[in-house]
């Protein structure tokens, strides 16, 4: 089946993107070591990354993998995880000795359903997964994504080590970068959820405008088994390229853990918290950190369990009531490695809406230095709640834009949020 999924594939014309890496600089700049056991799966993907204008070397075995990422400066490597005497994972945990996820990104070869292989995956470093039989096209557009973050990755610290350089080169090297940037924020756009998925009774809407060309802020919705959704909003600190890219890993890492095994972990805010802050340290975070308010919703029983990490406190605006602010004071995630969040309940019912938002929007200040507040954002909330969700929030972007007339909000602004809808 997988070599008749690869024949059909490497025969389609692949339609990309407008910002992807165009195919003379892909193998101009990009090496790629494909690790496979597999002597005709190996082979083959080697076929049609070449065929790319990517360069690429091979490995039969993890062994020969390492004695090669040793030896050569890889921008990506594609990497078996399943593989006699030495595993794809036990090439994994050795190479992130040497190298970060943002210096030498890799990407897991995983038979579909093997949850727990994914999950210990993305726990030791991969930056990413695709199932077998790959679909090359969805594989490939994965595989630029990464290729042109590490890219920019690396363009960013070649800046850093040649600011004493003629300002021409320090110009065309910025030219070059702002190119990459607005690449990789349409690519940060295209890891937002583009159809919102739908469930019975629930109404999802979001905004998310970022500040500059890469943003900090990341949000989702996606489904926990048959009976339950999980969303959130996070906040990585700092702006530009280092926050951006974080905000894509972390949303990565936590909707990469769906499965039969990762749900037990997705279902439980508390759980899934403490493990965001043991695995994303302000060490392997470059000094930065991040808030984040993630939910889990019963669709059966409309029952809300929430656990916040340093983030504003969601708005809970009940049918026919005044909203309330849900703060719940905790420690962002990465700062301390004993830090410690507990679940919140509430219990939702029909005509309830529910609202998460970044900073951006409550920090926005106007000429007198005066900042937007919850309290303006409760009231702009309310005096909308007649109007379909999404109409809701974008009068929240004009509110929080008028007030800062004439300049503008200094940072991101985002907001993601629920209606329960159930028909009588």
């Amino acid at each position: 089946q997988m070599e008749k999924n690869f024949k059909a594939m490497s025969s389609a014309s692949i339609s990309m993107p407008s910002f992807a890496i165009n195919k003379q600089e892909t193998a101009t700049s990009a090496i790629i070591l494909v690790v496979d056991d597999n002597a005709w799966n190996r082979e083959t993907l080697v076929k049609l990354l070449m065929e790319k204008g990517i360069q690429v070397v091979s490995a039969e075995n993890g062994m020969k993998a390492i004695e090669l990422i040793g030896s050569n400066n890889f921008s990506l490597i594609l990497l078996d995880s399943k593989m006699p005497k030495f595993s794809g994972v036990e090439v994994l945990k050795k190479t992130r000795i040497s190298f970060t996820p943002l210096e030498l990104p890799i990407i897991m070869m995983t038979a579909t359903g093997e949850a727990k292989d994914i999950i210990a995956a993305l726990e030791l470093g991969a930056n990413d997964y695709i199932t077998k039989p790959i679909d090359f096209p969805i594989a490939f557009a994965r595989i630029q994504t990464h290729l042109l973050l590490n890219k920019s990755f690396r363009e960013i610290e070649e800046l850093k080590q040649n600011l004493g350089d003629k300002n021409e080169k320090l110009e065309t090297a910025n030219r070059r970068l702002n190119r990459d940037l607005e690449a990789a924020a349409a690519i940060q756009q295209a890891q937002l959820p583009d159809d919102l998925p739908t469930f019975p009774g629930v109404n999802f809407a979001w905004i998310f405008e970022p500040h500059e060309k890469l943003a900090g802020d990341m949000l989702h919705v996606f489904p926990i088994g048959t009976t339950k959704v999980g969303f959130f909003v996070l906040d990585v600190s700092g702006h530009g390229a280092p926050a951006a890219l974080l905000s894509v890993t972390v949303s990565r890492h936590i909707t990469g853990l769906q499965g039969e095994a990762g749900n037990k972990l997705l279902e439980k805010p508390q759980k899934i918290l403490a493990s965001l802050n043991q695995k994303f340290t302000m060490e392997n975070m470059g000094e930065n950190f991040f808030t984040i308010a993630y939910c889990v919703l019963d669709l059966t029983t409309l029952e809300l369990i929430y656990c916040l990490a340093g983030h504003p406190g969601m708005i809970y605006l009940p049918k026919g009531s005044s909203p309330t602010v849900l703060d719940k004071p905790a420690i962002p995630i990465g700062l301390f490695d004993d830090s410690v969040y507990s679940e919140e309940k509430l219990q939702l019912h029909n005509g309830d809406r529910l609202v998460l938002y970044s900073d951006g929007i409550i920090e926005a200040v106007n000429l007198e230095k005066q900042s937007f507040g919850k309290d303006n954002l409760k009231n702009s909330l309310h005096k909308s709640s007649d109007a379909k969700l999404q109409k809701s929030f974008k009068q929240v972007m004009k509110d929080v834009k008028d007030w800062c007339k004439p300049g503008r909000p200094a940072d991101d602004l985002t907001i993601l949020g629920i209606e329960i809808n159930k028909k009588k």
